[in-house]
């Protein structure tokens, strides 16, 4: 069973819980100011969740060329060199 205002509920205490926010600050707001802050946050969170799946992604599993790294072995071994 859902609630007529389960989604304005959510928003709300997501506002409490990561901005700190109070009660008495976001029911001062006129609805068109807390709709926007929700669409900011909002956008802000996927941004973050992108940044984080791009680098799961870039770190998560390498280059696997094998003549890559045998590239990269003689240029370190080079290094030795002298």
């Amino acid at each position: 069973m859902t609630i007529p205002l389960q989604s304005l509920l959510r928003n709300k205490v997501q506002l409490y819980k990561h901005y700190n926010l109070q009660d008495s600050t976001i029911d001062n707001w006129p609805f068109w100011m807390f709709e926007e802050v929700i669409k900011i946050i909002n956008d802000i969170v996927e941004e973050e969740n992108k940044d984080q799946k791009k680098q799961k992604d870039d770190s998560g599993m390498g280059n696997f060329n094998p003549s890559s790294y045998m590239k990269s072995m003689s240029n370190m071994s080079n290094k030795f060199k002298r």
